[in-house]
């Protein structure tokens, strides 16, 4: 028995299914925090959702509490789907807020594709985010790929090709995979955050994602109140690097680093001028551990 529990059945047109996850694909939640932006500016209607029992140790992922009406309820982790009619396009949305799951994978990619074939879904978008090289005082570098023409085109994507990866994955990558297994178009776009910068959510990954998403699939969403947000957080980020020197130096290198490589003269220091990988993570723990204090 599928646990998958579609809760209305609206008449969609050619929908597209965004999803992101919280979790190891979803630095800074800016993936997730796309979701819940446009949930949150669209009021969207849930359309279906999984249910958490077989996928979760819920200790890891626990439930809450809250207090409705004077009454205790208990929330557990969900996995929802709703939904969004586009004026003048001539498809709609679905959107897919979930968390990646602890066990069953494959049963739990299962139910995304049992809604992808109850609903005649047209294509599949993945967002994610991770931590990379980047300067937090540039735009948010993305990068993504499309085994689609119209969406390669609409997202401004390359095409997609044969990765040469080895190594972990995570549920995105099962499910991008699951998607072209089963003939469906798939386009995946990925937001590079700042790794020195320890904070979340992280609105300025969001933003960018959102940005592109608006632009390429027309979907007329105001996006400024996230932009204040993104400022602001940009002013509070730069106030606490500066209040670290070794942060500052960080930041530092890697500027100089992007610069070297858009002038196309390599990088402007040698690799043995740059922390050893222990020094590093001491001191990203010790910045992490003054963060939690605070």
């Amino acid at each position: 028995m599928s646990e998958l529990s579609i809760l209305e059945r609206p008449e969609l047109r050619r929908p597209l299914l965004i999803t992101a996850f919280a979790g190891w694909n979803d630095a800074g939640s800016s993936a997730t925090g796309v979701i819940r932006y446009m949930l949150r500016r669209w009021r969207c209607e849930t359309l279906a959702e999984i249910d958490p029992e077989p996928y979760y140790d819920f200790t890891q992922a626990r439930p809450t509490v809250r207090i409705v009406d004077g009454e205790r309820v208990i929330e557990w982790p969900r996995n929802r789907f709703s939904w969004r009619s586009l004026e003048g396009g001539d498809r709609d949305l679905i959107l897919f807020s979930g968390i990646e799951p602890h066990l069953s994978w494959r049963a739990y990619i299962g139910c995304v594709l049992e809604l992808c074939r109850a609903f005649d879904v047209s294509g599949v978008i993945t967002l994610g985010a991770l931590l990379a090289e980047v300067s937090h005082s540039r735009p948010v570098p993305l990068l993504g790929s499309s085994s689609d023409d119209e969406l390669a085109r609409s997202l401004d994507l390359a095409a997609q090709s044969a990765s040469g990866y080895e190594g972990p994955t995570g549920v995105v990558g099962v499910l991008s995979q699951a998607v072209r297994e089963a003939g469906l178009p798939s386009a995946s776009l990925w937001a590079s955050v700042p790794f020195y910068v320890n904070a979340s959510p992280n609105p300025k990954g969001a933003l960018a994602l959102l940005e592109r998403l608006n632009g390429g699939l027309d979907l007329k969403l105001s996006l400024h109140d996230l932009e204040v947000f993104a400022a602001r957080f940009d002013a509070q980020v730069q106030a606490e690097v500066d209040k670290d020197p070794q942060m500052v130096e960080y930041a530092r290198r890697i500027e100089e680093q992007l610069e070297s490589e858009e002038d196309g003269a390599g990088p402007r220091s040698a690799p043995a001028e740059l922390p050893d990988a222990e020094s590093m993570v001491e001191e990203l723990e010790r910045y992490l551990r003054e963060q939690r204090d605070r």
